[in-house]
């Protein structure tokens, strides 16, 4: 029973200090809009935000939305939480199934043409249904983004935002942007985090200055990089879909400056993914073949 206590105790004294050490941050989007590439004469609602894909209404909108996360470098994200305040759906009270995936390209509110879909990672970091009615005044959602935020807080992926797009056959959800009237009523993101220590030596990624060049390219480019520590190196090839097109490095190296070309000659115009790993840590990189 003795022994027992002091377990209790113990794991109640570490769920505390846990907890002392957490912070919270609330931020709001740096941008966020929707695309609609089927009216191209339509501008928009600029304080909205619409997804939906429906072919009976020739209606495919998508939902962009990006946060400034840089106060959190090498922090750990205990949880983070997108808020969102749905205003419409169709039919009423009806549910929109959307997946959101990462955006692998630099953009902006104030400069993206709205009728250009924006390219996306295929894979799907979290999926989520908008479902049921808050009455007269619409209803909070909340949805799990912690997965993600820390892949963008590790540098394991290039924060720039995020997309949400509906599934097959379902209608619009619409939702109150940053340019609402009320800003009560804005999308927000909650984010949970132990902050890095700041008595220890800092974190060095294994890898720096991960590029190619030319970018874009057309039969060949150069992919260097400069390893901080040795380690086991990876570093392959990926189309859109995922499919693996080529393993250029698998095996162990020494720190230093690397390059090395990768003959594309053999593969069809389109973006690429390279994804270099050294031992447990990552970075997706993106680059354009252009025949």
């Amino acid at each position: 029973m003795k022994h027992y206590l002091t377990l209790v105790l113990t794991i109640l004294i570490m769920g505390f200090t846990v907890l002392a050490n957490a912070d919270t941050i609330y931020l709001e989007p740096c941008d966020d809009m929707y695309t609609d590439v089927e009216h191209p004469t339509t501008p928009p609602t600029s304080d909205q935000l619409w997804v939906a894909e429906f072919s009976g209404a020739n209606h495919f909108e998508r939902i962009m939305i990006q946060f400034d996360l840089s106060e959190l470098e090498n922090a750990t994200i205990e949880d983070a939480t997108l808020h969102l305040y749905r205003f419409f759906s169709c039919p009423m009270s009806g549910t929109t199934a959307t997946n959101f995936y990462a955006i692998t390209e630099e953009w902006s509110e104030e400069t993206w043409n709205p009728h250009t879909h924006i390219q996306y990672n295929p894979y799907v970091w979290t999926s989520f249904t908008f479902s049921g009615t808050g009455g007269n005044y619409g209803i909070w959602f909340e949805v799990n983004i912690t997965d993600l935020v820390q892949s963008w807080v590790n540098s394991q992926l290039e924060n720039y935002g995020f997309v949400i797009r509906a599934q097959a056959g379902y209608k619009w959800s619409k939702f109150y942007s940053k340019e609402y009237s009320n800003p009560n009523l804005h999308p927000y993101l909650e984010i949970n985090y132990t902050p890095s220590a700041v008595d220890e030596n800092a974190l060095i990624p294994p890898a720096v200055n991960i590029e190619n060049y030319p970018n874009p390219f057309n039969t060949e480019t150069t992919i260097s990089y400069q390893l901080q520590k040795s380690g086991k190196v990876s570093l392959s090839i990926y189309n859109v879909k995922g499919k693996l097109m080529e393993t250029l490095v698998n095996e162990y190296q020494t720190h230093g400056s690397y390059s090395l070309t990768c003959y594309t000659s053999g593969f069809p115009s389109g973006v690429y993914f390279y994804q270099f790993v050294v031992d447990d840590y990552s970075m997706i990189k993106k680059c354009l073949l252009i025949k």
